[in-house]
């Protein structure tokens, strides 16, 4: 018997072929929204992100529970044209395939499109890589750190005169697992249309290079050359930038004029009333005296009092939280942006209102193998003789130590 499920994408189930951060960021995200997400692993090669450390709550890593909850999953050795079997016979009941493996894998194992096609017309496959199936990286690895600098992200992050940054977080293994998602999406409204499933193939690299936007345009269209600039400062508004107050960091950003008229009266100060900064360009043009200013009035009070004190006059700002402070903000608890289940809290997918929260915590491999078999129609006997064949298996922990 097939699980109840709600919301938006209840109904739909998805196998999940995929390791590590973005693919199965993209399944988390359809998980969240009410697929029934089926992680399939081999047991002789599980998703990687099972060992990954520092942290691990009792055997399970911490990492891949933060990325792995709301699916279940099954464990079928792939290699073996009996595994093969078993996994077209779940593409028969499934809506969508989403992989992150390098192109060519799934088709290695039999599992791309045109046989799953065959075996099941409506299915949409979806392949999150790297580079895309095609052009002259295709076949290079893909990760995080390396797309970051290939598409231009870390020439723009850091303070000038210092070594190129990395972004702290892995924005661009979550922004393409977040296309994916989309890409699952649009086939299935395509789907409602046709009644014919279809491939999707999706880069890391394409999506980072199209969050390019306003500096590919400047670049292309007015031969701009964007580069790093001090305190994170946005590159043509004045003041969109961090800076330090008595006692820590907030970030501001007055993005029009109106906005720098209300700016100037909560900061209460004559040295900002300069006649010369009352425009974007004014303030564009003498960006460096009018940050000076700033931050000389600014250093003054403490974070709070400042945010309370433009907050209240309608500016954008925020102090600098760490990742503890930003995980209490009041407005997390007012979203909802954090759940817990079977004891362990995460933090939701991108669409946490369009759903309720999930009841179910990261799987153990193989943990879900014989529900899943027998939902698919296999008798008792038949999903023993395929464990005790070793072409699935049941549930296995892997033994780390623990985050102390």
């Amino acid at each position: 018997m097939t699980r109840s499920a709600v919301g938006p994408l209840a109904g739909v189930r998805v196998l999940d072929f995929c390791h590590f951060l973005a693919g199965p960021y993209a399944a988390l995200a359809l998980a969240d929204l009410g697929a029934d997400v089926v992680k399939v692993e081999d047991p002789g090669h599980p998703d990687e992100a099972r060992r990954v450390g520092p942290c691990f709550d009792g055997d399970e890593s911490v990492y891949f529970r933060s990325l792995n909850w709301a699916k279940r999953s099954i464990g079928i050795h792939l290699a073996t044209p009996e595994g093969r079997a078993v996994a077209l016979d779940l593409v028969a009941g499934a809506d969508v395939v989403l992989d992150n493996f390098r192109p060519g894998v799934m088709a290695k194992l039999g599992l791309d499109h045109d046989p799953l096609a065959a075996v099941n017309p409506r299915i949409v496959t979806v392949s999150l890589s790297g580079f895309g199936a095609t052009g002259p990286a295709a076949a290079r690895p893909g990760y995080d750190y390396t797309i970051q600098a290939l598409a231009g992200v870390m020439s723009l992050t850091g303070e000038p005169g210092g070594p190129p940054g990395k972004a702290g977080i892995s924005y661009v293994d979550h922004s393409g697992g977040l296309a994916a998602a989309l890409a699952v999406c649009a086939a299935l409204v395509e789907r409602g249309r046709t009644g014919v499933g279809r491939h999707v193939d999706v880069a890391l690299f394409d999506v980072q290079v199209s969050m390019l936007t306003y500096l590919a345009a400047w670049q292309m269209n007015g031969g701009f050359v964007a580069g790093r600039t001090p305190h994170g400062s946005h590159p043509s508004i004045v003041p969109a930038q961090t800076f330090a107050a008595a006692d820590g960091h907030l970030s501001i950003f007055v993005g029009n004029d109106p906005m720098w008229a209300r700016f100037v009266a909560a900061l209460d100060d004559h040295r900002v009333m300069n006649r010369a900064w009352v425009t974007s360009a004014g303030r564009y043009e003498y960006r460096t005296a009018v940050i000076a200013c700033l931050q000389g009035i600014l250093a003054q009070r403490p974070v709070a009092e400042w945010v309370d004190r433009l907050t209240a006059a309608g500016v954008p700002c925020a102090p600098v939280n760490g990742v503890a402070e930003a995980l209490v903000e009041p407005q997390v608890a007012a979203r909802g942006l954090v759940a817990e289940v079977d004891g362990y809290r995460c933090v939701r997918g991108p669409l946490p209102t369009a759903a309720p929260a999930p009841v179910n915590g990261a799987p153990r491999l193989g943990q879900h193998t014989d529900e899943i078999l027998a939902e698919a129609g296999y008798g008792p006997e038949r999903r023993r003789a395929l464990l005790d064949g070793g072409v699935t298996a049941a549930p296995d922990l892997d033994h780390s130590q623990a985050c102390h």
